[in-house]
């Protein structure tokens, strides 16, 4: 049961270090980003505040473009494509992490399944062997138990990260909706003024 063990560890591992890039790199909101939108559109240069959003492949950019884009739509049809393009983002923040949630359940069963083939062939020996070599018993048992061992180091782990990994997620769809919330507050703003 190692060899399944170490493949679920590498995978595990591979999801950890392809998450940790997207959501330290790649996803991060630059500092200023949504103020200097916000600012824009405010002033009354929503074509300038949409530039300022295209190209930027993260969540907060496409939430703000999307209802920069239905600025002087109704007020309902623009918090409708905010939402929507918000929606839209979840399933990419969530992206392989459902993998570190079946590793941490697989991973100690794993173990276990290795630690009980294991002791079946020490109890194997002892049927051969009778009690007078302890030795290989003893000896048998010990590296039954480093499954188990290995399994629940795996599942600690990636019980670690997938929390981790979860709290950013819900950091990002909060900053979205923040943005959302400061977008239509500014419309309104706006709106006031010219009223």
């Amino acid at each position: 049961m190692m060899i399944p063990l170490l493949a679920s560890s590498l995978i595990a591992l591979t999801v950890i270090i392809e998450r940790w890039k997207a959501y330290s790199k790649r996803y991060i909101t630059p500092k200023g980003f949504i103020n200097g939108v916000l600012e824009k559109a405010q002033a009354g240069k929503v074509a300038d505040a949409i530039q300022a959003c295209e190209g930027k492949m993260i969540p907060v950019a496409a939430v703000l473009k999307a209802g920069l884009e239905h600025f002087k739509s109704p007020m309902e049809e623009m918090e409708i494509s905010m939402k929507n393009a918000g929606e839209s983002w979840v399933p990419r923040l969530e992206k392989y992490v459902h993998i570190l949630d079946t590793t941490i359940t697989i991973a100690p069963l794993m173990g276990l399944l290795g630690t009980i083939i294991g002791m079946m062939g020490s109890f194997k020996v002892l049927t051969q062997s009778g009690v007078d070599d302890p030795y290989s018993i003893t000896g048998g048992i010990a590296e039954a138990l480093i499954a188990t061992a290995t399994g629940l180091v795996i599942a600690l782990v990636c019980v670690v990260a997938h929390n981790y990994y979860n709290t950013l997620i819900k950091n990002f769809i909060y900053e979205m909706e923040s943005a959302a919330s400061r977008l239509l507050e500014a419309r309104m703003s706006t709106e006031r003024r010219k009223g």
